[in-house]
């Protein structure tokens, strides 16, 4: 379904209808990044006591998946004011919780300024620390295991994104990159995110200057081959979020979700755990 607003019509799937979670995809991609790796813990998990019946709100950032926007953007602010419209509109009163991933990690840490007392908990894979590339501690390429049988039969260009976002590479990682990452990546408008990208990634004002800690139950998760956004500089967020698990999964690189789902699952169950 599409939900209506001034500046953009957002694509939004919702599941169950207790407590609402956000849901916050990465840069380039879509709802099924987020879908792909959380709706299982809902329905297929077991050994856990979770209610199974959150309410799961999956939608498309703008420029991005099957969104449609109505009016010209070339900033961070500029998506960041439409979400804020969707949650207004959508979940106008209630506390809210949020997992994100990369870039959406970004724009959840702006809501937790705006609006603390509302935010019941986040979670945030990969984070974006800092917009500037340049600004960012990167690792160095680390491949710990790849079958190399299926490795030949990608093309140059597809073993180059494999290489940038996989340290663990092999059929099954790749299957789930296509269906998760790459579906969202093929519908988004790829030159309005480079102009964001070029011109206007990066926030007016600081996210992660907070007038407060931020105390409800957080999970940041990184992973120690990601190229994308490092793992290191997300230690500068352990102090503003100081009720928080923070875990540095090794063998793991921008895609950790899809590289260590069990360990990552585990993590997951125990905020959500946390939460309730």
């Amino acid at each position: 379904m599409f939900i209506n607003l001034e500046h953009a019509d957002i694509y939004t799937e919702v599941t169950g209808s207790d407590r609402p979670m956000l849901m916050l995809h990465g840069n380039w991609c879509d709802h099924n990044l987020m879908k792909g790796c959380m709706e299982n813990i809902f329905t297929t998990e077991t050994g856990s006591n979770i209610n199974k019946n959150w309410k799961r709100i999956y939608f498309d950032l703008p420029g991005m998946g099957n969104t449609v926007l109505k009016k010209e953007i070339s900033t961070t602010d500029d998506i960041f004011n439409i979400v804020e419209e969707f949650i207004h509109k959508t979940i106008p009163e209630e506390v809210f919780y949020i997992a994100s991933e990369s870039y959406g990690s970004y724009l959840a840490r702006m809501f937790i300024k705006k609006y603390p007392q509302r935010v019941g908990g986040i979670m945030m894979i990969c984070p974006v620390v800092f917009p500037l590339l340049e600004d960012r501690n990167l690792p160095e390429m680390k491949i710990t295991n790849r079958d190399n049988e299926f490795y030949k039969t990608l093309s140059v260009k597809e073993q180059e994104t494999f290489d940038s976002m996989f340290t663990i590479q092999n059929s099954s990682n790749w299957e789930r990159y296509i269906k998760e990452v790459r579906s969202g990546v093929k519908k988004s408008d790829i030159a309005l995110l480079k102009k964001i990208k070029k011109y206007g990634y990066g926030f007016k004002e600081n996210p992660d200057i907070l007038d407060a800690p931020f105390k409800n139950p957080s999970l940041i998760i990184t992973g120690r081959q990601d190229l994308s956004v490092g793992y290191k500089d997300a230690f500068a967020l352990i102090d503003k979020y100081p009720n928080s698990d923070h875990v540095i999964l090794d063998e793991a690189g921008h895609m950790l979700q899809i590289e260590q789902k069990e360990i990552f699952n585990k993590l997951v169950l125990k905020w959500i755990s946390r939460l309730e």
